[in-house]
């Protein structure tokens, strides 16, 4: 089933990025450039998980690319493409195995997943006269993971690390198809006459739960938040 569904969903997106390609050649459309920081951790199904409360956020940045499609003055469509990181950390009190790593007592482990992601947002600006307009986000994401490390440092005065392995995803059974919901706000200010800055904080959860944990058989997913910037540039329609 799995091998039948990931050439079913790469043909959807290309098809998807088609179609909204075509959009740019008959639209008042921008491209945009965007960089972004913030925190990621799991979440899990069960409110008194044992595993995930003990997990803690780690730190994430993100960029990549995207373009602004007008629907409506107000209304516009914001597919891209991303490059970011989920995952957690967790301090050892005991000595465990984490995706099938064995860990020493006293460490304390970081998980990076490295992810391509494919959001398709809806940006609502507000209707103003000012050369600052504030918009709000919404939209889904969909994304694939690429790799994954799992990162061990000894905790001192101060963190160092002791080692990174490299986990092979499909032998932890790591769904690498992932699914998440954006919510955002920001503000765009207008520089020139064709170039633009923004500023927006985004929320981001995630509805896969691409992993199941042994033992406790709960699955668990990813959220987080993200502060970005970045720059976008007018395009002409065809034609002009």
């Amino acid at each position: 089933m799995r091998v039948q569904m990931i050439p079913t969903m790469k043909a959807q997106l290309l098809a998807l990025f088609a179609l909204l390609g075509s959009g740019l050649l008959t639209a008042q459309a921008q491209w945009g450039f965007r960089a972004g920081a913030g925190q990621s951790e799991v979440r899990s199904g069960d409110i008194f998980d044992p595993v995930t409360d003990r997990l803690d956020a780690i730190g994430t940045t993100s960029f990549g690319a995207f373009a602004e499609i007008p629907v409506t003055p107000f209304i516009s469509l914001r597919p891209g493409l991303e490059y970011g990181s989920r995952g957690s950390s967790l301090g050892l009190t005991e000595k465990v195995e984490v995706y099938g790593v064995e860990l020493p007592i006293g460490a304390r482990v970081k998980t990076r997943i490295s992810y391509l992601d494919a959001p398709l947002l809806v940006q609502l600006t507000l209707p103003t006269e000012s050369a600052v307009q504030p918009y709000a986000l919404l939209g889904p994401r969909f994304g694939y993971a690429t790799s994954a490390k799992l990162t061990t440092a000894a905790r001192a005065v101060i963190e160092m690390n002791l080692y990174s392995t490299d986990l092979d995803l499909e032998s932890i059974g790591y769904e690498r198809f992932h699914v998440g919901l954006i919510g955002g706000l920001g503000a765009k200010a207008r520089v020139g006459e064709s170039v633009g800055l923004f500023v927006e904080a985004r929320y981001e959860h995630g509805l896969s739960q691409p992993y199941d944990v042994p033992v406790i058989r709960d699955k668990v997913g990813f959220r987080g938040w993200n502060l970005g910037a970045g720059v976008t540039f007018a395009l002409s329609p065809a034609g002009r």
